[in-house]
């Protein structure tokens, strides 16, 4: 005996919507990429000023660009923490959208540190992000974070001095370093910024800033070796990575709920 079952419209669709809010159920939600920028505005007392080397929360800075930069006002310290944040929430690391996060901060040299800069002028952008720098004059320097509120992320280190050929060391968390040599462009960062890629000194090109991607974990620690002459951290940011739903399920969802509208016969 044949008998033939034939799906009505309203079927289809109750089948279609529990297949789809079961899968739906696994995939990440996507959000705004949410990111921390730390500003090291040191200042250059030798012409004339001793004016930091600040970020307006207006102004855009970054490999990825972000605005609301922390700006960290050295005052000549060794170490510090948050009580060196001067805004865009004093005391407190904010991030991209001006909001003050939970996030700890800290930083410390193994020798004698200061703030230094590569000129006066008044910038914008890339030029005064990379302009003041946390100047290691000898030794390492190690900055410190901890909740971090991102479960995947990326770190971009900028790294600069007031005269090229300078060759600094950076670590993450105590893993390889990356070399590279301090190169101000001219004193002009209006070109893009240089990612540095060698793993021995002696292959160190100049560049302004260490990328490393996909980092984890609620606490990260940032070193730079100094090799022979002051160089500096200009500058970290911490850049959220936001997965994207499965395109595969998505394709499965859509495939099984198209079965539906096929009758069938048994």
């Amino acid at each position: 005996m044949n008998i033939q079952n034939t799906y009505t419209i309203d079927h289809v669709l109750k089948l279609a919507s529990i297949i789809c809010l079961s899968a739906l159920a696994g995939i990440p939600t996507v959000s705004q990429a949410q990111s921390v920028g730390i500003d090291f505005a040191g200042r250059q007392w030798s012409i004339g000023g001793n004016t930091p080397m600040t970020l307006l929360p207006t102004d855009t800075a970054g490999v990825v660009s972000q605005q609301d930069w922390n700006n960290v006002m050295l005052d000549g310290a060794n170490s510090g923490g948050l009580a060196q944040i001067g805004g865009p929430n004093a005391g407190a690391v904010s991030d991209d959208s001006g909001a003050a996060t939970s996030m700890t901060f800290s930083y410390t040299a193994s020798a004698g540190a200061t703030e230094w800069a590569v000129d006066q002028t008044t910038h914008t952008g890339n030029q005064q992000l990379m302009d003041g720098y946390w100047d290691i004059q000898s030794g390492n320097g190690a900055v410190n974070f901890g909740n971090i509120a991102y479960s995947l992320y990326d770190v971009y280190v900028y790294v600069g001095a007031d005269s090229n050929g300078r060759t600094a060391g950076v670590n993450l968390n105590g893993g390889p370093e990356t070399y590279l040599l301090t190169d101000a462009n001219g004193y002009n960062y209006t070109q893009p910024l240089i990612q540095a890629t060698a793993t021995s000194q002696g292959a160190a090109t100049s560049a302004q800033y260490v990328f490393y991607q996909d980092v984890t974990g609620s606490s990260l620690q940032v070193d730079l070796a100094n090799y022979g002459s002051d160089v500096g951290i200009a500058g970290i940011q911490i850049v959220e990575v936001v997965p994207e739903p499965s395109t595969i399920t998505l394709s499965m969802v859509g495939g099984m709920a198209s079965l539906g509208l096929i009758r069938r016969r048994s």
